[in-house]
């Protein structure tokens, strides 16, 4: 009796462990048939492309310089004397033509007197050593000798007159005294500088440019310049020297022009940047998303046969959105912009919207 109820108690007890074996059986053959199906989705890394196609990209090529006055310059004395009268002081706006200052002159209108005198005397003896020439009272070498001596008369009248006029110190230029080097009263000798005069009215910046961007320049082009002293203000200014040779460091001068005009006075002096806008047609360009590490050595990938292959590539002016390309690539390339961080080369991918 004991032995056929202990028979019985068997099937019952396996018939559960079997339904456990059975179900932990199931689940193992689904874990890897995910596993699987994850593999297989893993083998095709999922990715975004555009094409590398020519069209038009604008730019802006940036540099930067020192304001400089179109006209400045330092007057200096042509004459000596004591400074009687200044007419103008610091800051003060001179007018070309204008007496600026004034030197003692008594001396100096004096010879011009002289000087007067003796053209005038001269002219006279000319006249009179003709009347006798007729006669032939006196030689045709003494007719000559007084014509020449009436010429060199009219000589010393010219230069005292200039040393006159030399005493009333005009402006050279119209603009802005900026410096004073004497005072009334002081000795002047000649050659000694007296005003420096500034005339912002136009203003240069000189500034240098990179070979590789020289021919994206042209001469007469219109530029935004820009001065950090005045925040979120552009000054208009044109393009008026471009360099014909580079320096040792292959960069070539520039000269931009900016008309001083407006509600806001400029001055020299100042740091200001430019700002070339450029635009260059028939140029293969991607996304700059497309560039993969840095951009000095920059590189993309490319879907080929459905894997990715990271090409070398040389580029060349950019904008905000998108890069010119040099060389490296062909038109119609498919280029990767989208899921690079998970490639290293050669993965097989998938291409999604």
């Amino acid at each position: 009796m004991k032995i056929r109820k202990s028979i019985w108690i068997i099937p019952i007890i396996l018939i559960p462990i079997a339904g456990v074996y059975y179900q932990l059986n199931k689940n193992k053959k689904e874990l890897n048939s995910v596993i699987a199906f994850t593999a297989r989705q893993i083998d095709a890394i999922p990715v975004k492309i555009e094409t590398a196609t020519r069209s038009t990209i604008d730019s802006k090529i940036k540099a930067s310089g020192i304001l400089e006055a179109n006209n400045q310059l330092i007057v200096v004395s042509e004459t000596q004397g004591k400074i009687i009268h200044l007419n103008k002081d610091l800051g003060d706006w001179v007018q070309k033509g204008e007496v600026i200052t004034k030197v003692e002159d008594e001396i100096v209108t004096a010879s011009v007197m002289v000087a007067e005198a003796n053209v005038e005397q001269q002219a006279k003896d000319i006249e009179r050593f003709k009347r006798l020439s007729e006669g032939d009272a006196i030689t045709k070498h003494d007719l000559e000798k007084a014509e020449i001596g009436f010429k060199k008369a009219k000589a010393d009248l010219i230069t005292a007159q200039k040393s006159l006029s030399n005493t009333s110190i005009t402006a050279p230029i119209s603009g802005v005294i900026n410096q004073k080097f004497v005072t009334e009263g002081q000795f002047l000798s000649g050659g000694m500088p007296v005003f420096e005069i500034v005339d912002n009215n136009q203003l240069k910046l000189h500034v240098k440019i990179d070979g590789d961007d020289i021919y994206k320049i042209e001469k007469n082009q219109n530029v935004n310049v820009s001065v950090p002293v005045f925040s979120n203000h552009i000054f208009p200014g044109k393009v008026t020297a471009i360099a014909a040779k580079a320096d040792q460091a292959m960069n070539f001068s520039m000269e931009i022009t900016l008309n001083n005009t407006g509600g806001l006075a400029l001055k020299s002096g100042l740091f200001a940047e430019v700002e070339f806008p450029v635009q260059l047609k028939d140029r293969l360009i991607i996304r700059k998303e497309c560039i993969s590490g840095s951009m000095e050595k920059p590189q993309v990938f490319v879907v080929e046969n459905s894997k990715a292959v990271l090409k070398n590539i040389v580029t060349g002016i950019s904008n905000d959105k998108y890069i010119e390309v040099i060389s490296g690539l062909d038109e119609g390339s498919r280029v990767i912009y989208s899921g690079q961080l998970n490639l290293g080369g050669n993965e097989q991918v998938k291409i999604i919207e």
